[in-house]
This record gives C-alpha cells, sequence and structure tokens, in this order.
C-alpha cells in the first residue's frame, strides 16, 4: 500500500523581532488551508499545517526530515508553501546567478541549498511534489492589486531582503556550511515543483481574491477532483489561465514547473496529488 505524507507551510505574517517588520500577506492561510483539504482529499494519511509562528525554519526541516524516514519507493510527499519568497546574496557561488532563492519563513530565511540537501534525504522511487506559491520559486513575490481594490506585494523587496541577510550574515554562512556537500546522483527521489511565477516576475493576490492567483486557479483547474490528465496537463492548464488573469490586470505572471532528481515514469503519466500510482 502507498503511502502520501503532505506538509502545508503558510505565512500571512513573520516574525517582526527579525524581520523587523510584519510584512503582511492576506490570502496564504487559506492557500494553506485549501492545499491541505486536496491531501486530505486524495488520502494523504498524514498532513501536517504550519501557520505563520508554527511555520518556523526547525519545524518545516524537522517535518521534512521525519517524512524522508517513512517514505519509501513508490510513496509521495507533497509540500505546497504560500508566503514572501526573495533572492540574497549567494555565499558559497553555487548558483550562477550569484543569488539564493529563499522562502520567509517565520524566523528566518530558508535557502534553496537547504531544501536541495532534504530532498537527498529520500528513498529512490520517493515521488516529492511541491506547490510553492511566491516569487522567486521559480527555481526553488506575491503582488496585490492597488487601484480598482488593494494589489499587495507577496515578495521581499531585494534591498530589504538583502539587508535582513547581511544583519545575520554569519548565521547564514555558518549555516550553509554545516550542509553536506550535495552532487546530482545524491538525488535519489524525483521531485517535481510548481512555482507561481518566473524569477523575474512577481506572484499575484487580486484584490477581494481570498486566494493567491496562482493557488486560486489550482483550484479551478484540480476542480474538486474531477480533472482528469497527467501533471504536465494540470501544470499547463494553470499556467494559461493564470497567465491570462494576470494580463487582464496589465500584470505578467508565468508559473514554472521543474523536475529534478531520477526518472520516475509513473510520476509523469499520473494524475497529480495521486498517492496511488
Amino acid at each position: 500500500m502507498k503511502k502520501g505524507i503532505s506538509l502545508h507551510i503558510g505565512l500571512n505574517e513573520v516574525d517582526v523581532g527579525y524581520y523587523k517588520n510584519r510584512y503582511f500577506l492576506s490570502a496564504c492561510k487559506q492557500d494553506t488551508l485549501d492545499m491541505e483539504e486536496i491531501a486530505s482529499s486524495q488520502n494523504f494519511e498524514l498532513s501536517t499545517v504550519l501557520l505563520d509562528e508554527e511555520a518556523t525554519s526547525e519545524a518545516i526541516i524537522n517535518a521534512i526530515k521525519e517524512a524522508s524516514t517513512q517514505l519509501i519507493d513508490g510513496d509521495i510527499l507533497f509540500i505546497s508553501y504560500s508566503g514572501h519568497g526573495a533572492y540574497v546574496p549567494d555565499n558559497n557561488n553555487d548558483d550562477s546567478d550569484k543569488q539564493d532563492e529563499v522562502w520567509c519563513v517565520y524566523d528566518r530565511f530558508l535557502f534553496d541549498d537547504e531544501l536541495h540537501y532534504l530532498w537527498t534525504l529520500f528513498e529512490e522511487g520517493v515521488r516529492i511534489f511541491i506547490v510553492s506559491d511566491s516569487c522567486h520559486s521559480g527555481t526553488i513575490t506575491k503582488e496585490m492589486r492597488f487601484g480598482k481594490e488593494p494589489i499587495v506585494t507577496k515578495s521581499l523587496d531585494d534591498y530589504v531582503a538583502k539587508n535582513i541577510y547581511l544583519n545575520d550574515e554569519q548565521f547564514y554562512i555558518n549555516k550553509k556550511k554545516e550542509l553536506p556537500p550535495v552532487k546530482d546522483e545524491d538525488l535519489k527521489a524525483t521531485v517535481k515543483l510548481i512555482s507561481g511565477c518566473k524569477d523575474s516576475e512577481k506572484s499575484l493576490i487580486l484584490g477581494g481574491d481570498e486566494n493567491s492567483l496562482l493557488t486560486k486557479v489550482l483550484k479551478e483547474v484540480w476542480d474538486a477532483g474531477y480533472f482528469v490528465g497527467t501533471t504536465q496537463e494540470f501544470f499547463e492548464q494553470i499556467q494559461e489561465k493564470v497567465v491570462e488573469e494576470a494580463k487582464k490586470e496589465d500584470k505578467k505572471q508565468t508559473p514554472q514547473l521543474y523536475t529534478i532528481g531520477k526518472k520516475n515514469e509513473a510520476f509523469e503519466t499520473q494524475k497529480p496529488f495521486s498517492v496511488f500510482e
């Protein structure tokens, strides 16, 4: 019997003591609850929801590590994230653009390097499906609409993010030094990521909507489970609709789909969120 575990992370606000600002967002907690509802409807037997102050780096890392001890060949981990994303300086020069992508979790930045290491803990044959409704996740911001109804930014300005990073730079340098070296062949699981937008764009929360645009459209395409098709087809429909909705607001938002790790034919052909291959 195949097993599904899901982890859902949503931050309407972050720790003021660390970030020096709440950076409030209106839709992330609702995004998270809705994604957990999808997981529950698809027979994921264990779902963890981390909202605001619960969504610390330690809680997220521990939840992923725990999942890695429970999942074996054929099982699936589904992770959803809704919150701010940012770019910060790459202090170990492992990114060609000299910037690291981060999730702005409650207590600090969570680096793409840290997440990539965590994926290497999973056995071959494990499927990892991630929906990251944030900015600068096109390889791991969000904006709401001012005008008819307020458009709010879901990304940290690069200058702000850099200053937050520099205020705690030695911590982040040490944190990355603690990570074991990771080679491509160390990643035995298969990871699929649907991200909110290209790295050069911002994800949107349209005024009056209870969900971020990516999550809103994902729910529409999913159609309470009546969607028929593969993850690729699911993504293509989402991408088309998000681009159309953003264009109506004179904005650009183009969701992205990435796959890394071992080739997994079943993962390619199955319906999204499928526990059973």
